[in-house]
């Protein structure tokens, strides 16, 4: 990750939260017929405080369900909001321009989970995002539920590193931080979700 510490964060709260709140992350594996394969797909923090734990599911008859079985280890992303910083918002000449951004980088091991854990890992998931009272999972048919349930596989990523860096300006002075601020909240969109992300820190990066 990026070697300045100023963007390190290792608060374990805040990183919970983080992963919390952007849980469609991407996890990366090796095969040895297939090389490198990725696939991207929602993760939930099944334990955290003895030892951290990721829990997810894939379809069994897929090249990335095949290489997370065969290597064991593996690289999981979770990112964050993200946007370009411009050297026109700086009142520094020599800047080039930079990007911001949060992600949290993971290594760790995949394990097989018990049989029914499957069902109420995605009953965890479609009710944690579901709206609507009345689509929750106890909704679903049965035989739809049976039907999907043997082509999907369970598992859990246990954490042997977690890394995380939030980038956001806080490297820059005061003034041209909440410059870049403006800005970002400006463009809209991903940017301003940045630009929310470092006025909630302001205080934080600044205070003394």
């Amino acid at each position: 990750m990026y070697p300045i510490e100023k963007f390190h964060v290792h608060d374990s709260s805040e990183i919970k939260a983080f992963v919390e709140k952007h849980p469609f992350a991407t996890i990366v594996a090796s095969d040895p017929s297939e090389g490198f394969v990725a696939t991207h797909i929602p993760l939930l923090v099944h334990r955290w405080e003895d030892e951290q734990v990721f829990r997810g599911h894939v379809m069994r008859d897929t090249d990335h369900w095949r290489a997370i079985r065969h290597s064991g280890d593996v690289f999981v992303s979770f990112l964050g909001p993200h946007a370009p910083v411009l050297g026109s918002w700086q009142s520094t000449p020599r800047f080039g321009g930079t990007w911001n951004y949060q992600a949290v980088h993971v290594r760790g091991t995949v394990h097989g989970t018990e049989d029914g854990v499957l069902e109420k890992h995605l009953e965890e998931l479609k009710d944690r995002f579901e709206t609507s009272p009345d689509h929750r999972f106890s909704s679903l048919p049965a035989d739809y539920v049976n039907a999907m349930l043997p082509l999907i596989v369970c598992f859990d990523i246990v954490v042997s590193d977690l890394k995380c860096i939030f980038k956001l300006s806080q490297n820059r002075n005061l003034g041209e931080f909440d410059q870049t601020v403006e800005n970002l909240r400006r463009e809209g969109g991903n940017s301003a979700l940045v630009a929310e992300e470092m006025e909630l820190r302001r205080n934080k990066f600044y205070r003394g």
